[in-house]
């Protein structure tokens, strides 16, 4: 999925807001405020906002809605948004460069490879479709609040290794909200996202059963699917409750117990290369951890 489209022409005049600007020689900021940003602007950098109290009206890409207590959503570079006037909410704002979690990401927020990380895709759906928010509550809402207590404290007082803990703290975080989306997903059979991937995974669910017998990989699946690699294995686990290399292999198996109990001319290496694998050795370590046995025991009926 491509998300250098988040950078559209019709932006180019709207306010941007860079990092540098913070004038903390950091690659993060964090703030707890109540003087919420009412003008139109946009950012070079992720953001995460939570309302920590009382609620807003916020626009992002001129879609309005009204933010609460709980609720918790993330800002891609370059969309613009903003909150609008009369509300009485406190939020975190929370603002990060790419390369803060990891390094390998580019500092060229175009490089896709981050947009592409798993813990976020589900809130980047496409340009036009940033989720507006996922609310939180409970046990999470506690947990998250706190995190988020942390890494301010640890950002006003700056300790020894104080980035570290940061760093460690925001990946949880991403972890916790991104996990309590899916839980999310599976309470709602009727998600548009899945519903409107529910073909493209279908179809490749069809090639994979189509094509189990040749050297196919998870970047031939990904093709066939038309996702990116990170929203694909998110949204084929939620599908099938396997990931691609379980899937297929339990594909293969099924396929080499169906030979070996109807084709008694072929011998267990002979079926082994039928059903997609180039190695004797490592065909019976898969078969015997999907079925708790031997293929020659399912051959010889003693299972």
């Amino acid at each position: 999925m491509d998300y250098s489209a988040l950078d559209k022409p019709e932006y180019k005049g709207i306010e941007t807001v860079r990092i540098k600007d913070n004038n903390n020689d950091l690659p993060f900021f964090i703030a707890k405020r109540k003087d919420l940003n009412t003008t139109i602007h946009r950012h070079e950098f992720v953001q995460i906002i939570y309302v920590a109290r009382g609620s807003s009206g916020h626009v992002i890409n001129d879609n309005s809605f009204t933010v609460y207590k709980g609720d918790i959503f993330i800002m891609p570079p370059y969309v613009p948004h903003y909150f609008i006037p009369g509300g009485d909410a406190e939020i975190f704002e929370y603002e990060f460069i790419p390369e803060f979690i990891n390094e390998k990401f580019s500092s060229d927020y175009k490089d896709n490879s981050f947009m592409d990380f798993a813990y976020l895709e589900p809130f980047l759906v496409a340009g036009n479709m940033i989720k507006p928010r996922l609310n939180l509550s409970g046990n999470i809402q506690r947990e998250v609040e706190g995190i988020f207590n942390r890494i301010l404290v640890e950002y006003e007082q700056r300790d020894k290794d104080f980035e570290l803990v940061i760093k460690a703290l925001t990946l949880q975080l991403l972890i916790m909200v991104s996990r309590q989306y899916s839980k999310n997903e599976d309470d709602s059979e009727n998600n548009t996202v899945f519903i409107k991937h529910r073909d493209s995974l279908q179809k490749t669910i069809e090639y994979i059963e189509g094509n189990y017998n040749e050297c196919i990989t998870l970047d031939d699946a990904v093709r066939v699917s038309l996702l990116s690699k990170s929203y694909f294995g998110y949204l084929f686990k939620h599908m099938t409750h396997k990931t691609f290399t379980e899937y297929l292999n339990g594909v293969r198996v099924s396929k080499a117990i169906e030979l070996l109990k109807t084709r008694h001319d072929l011998k267990v290496i002979d079926i082994c290369f039928l059903t997609g694998y180039n190695n004797v050795n490592h065909f019976n370590r898969i078969f015997r951890a999907e079925t708790g046995c031997t293929p020659m025991q399912i051959r010889k009926n003693k299972i």
